[in-house]
């Protein structure tokens, strides 16, 4: 079984509010109104460097951070939303690995399923590592980097921040336990923003409950309920959406951890895991708690994963 065992995040200082960054969205100030008041928005993390900085400077913190033998580390899973920008013709996370002194890693990129690529990534160091050495252990680091305006606003939903956050994964060392792994794809929606307006309608009414039904079945291939599950920790598009769709799920709107939406805003694949290392932080969690992780990518993929908590990360 998948064991997560360590999780670093990294989210800038810099914050400003969506108000000060009314330029950046070339939105009326009465839209923005919109998204702070209906949708719960507020700050929004602003890297200073490029996608490479950010994701070299993650795994950094967690090989420190975690204490884990780089020698071990087999696999570097960068999932992300964006296109990755670097010199034609350089392996840009070939370099993070030199640099870093995983000698032994192999790495890779994954990016179809958009926000939901991390529960994909998930999946794939699950099947690597159970073919490889029981001492084996894998890092999947999410990260982004909003630099054109197409990133920086999803329509009638959310603005987008820059955060990363790696997690250590391993079929040996304790942590916590990956009960399902799910994924739904809606193909008809693949044009992303890009969709034609019937189809675009049929995305926003359908979303609630799509969602609820990835759920759903995740709870389903854990064998579990929905009074099994203590908390569900989402991405953090907007508070809005998560009570149409907890209502759709039958669950109370308040087991929806929303307290970091204010304040990092929606940082594409890496909500879910900021959000569960922020409740753990927080003191929020104890050892046992089975947790929803939810996510949804444009194109559209809907993810959901069921964790059991174990310990701090």
């Amino acid at each position: 079984m998948l064991n997560l065992t360590a999780v670093q995040a990294v989210v800038p200082d810099d914050r400003p509010s969506l108000f000060a960054l009314a330029g950046r969205y070339d939105m009326p100030r009465a839209e923005l109104a919109v998204f702070h008041r209906i949708y719960g928005l507020d700050r929004v993390p602003v890297w200073s460097g490029d996608t490479a900085a950010l994701v070299e400077e993650t795994v950094a913190n967690l090989l420190k951070e975690s204490g884990v033998d780089s020698g071990r580390v087999r696999w570097l899973v960068h999932a992300h939303t964006g296109t990755h920008q670097d010199v034609v013709g350089r392996a840009g996370l070939a370099r993070i690995c030199r640099r870093l002194g995983l000698d032994r890693a192999q790495s890779f990129g994954m990016t179809t399923n958009n926000c939901a690529s991390t529960v994909s990534a998930m999946r794939v160091v699950d099947r690597l590592l159970a073919r490889g050495s029981a001492t084996d252990v894998a890092i999947v680091v999410t990260a982004d980097v909003a630099f054109t305006p197409i990133m920086q606003v999803i329509p009638n939903s959310s603005v987008t921040g820059d955060a990363g956050v790696a997690c250590l994964f391993s079929r040996r060392d304790a942590g916590h336990r990956v009960l399902a792994a799910r994924i739904d794809t809606y193909g008809r929606h693949a044009a992303c923003q890009w969709q034609d307006e019937a189809a675009n309608a049929e995305f926003e009414a359908e979303y609630p409950a799509r969602l609820a039904d990835v759920m759903r079945r995740a709870l389903d291939d854990a064998g579990l309920t929905w009074p099994d599950i203590r908390m569900v920790l989402p991405h953090n598009v907007n508070t809005f959406s998560w009570k149409q769709v907890a209502a759709r799920a039958g669950i109370p709107f308040e087991s929806v951890y929303l307290d970091q939406v204010p304040h990092t805003a929606h940082c594409f694949g890496a909500d879910i895991f900021l959000n569960l290392a922020a409740a753990d932080r927080a003191s929020l969690l104890r050892p046992g708690d089975r947790l929803m992780l939810a996510t949804v990518g444009l194109g559209a993929v809907f993810a959901a994963v069921v964790l059991e908590y174990g310990s701090h990360t």
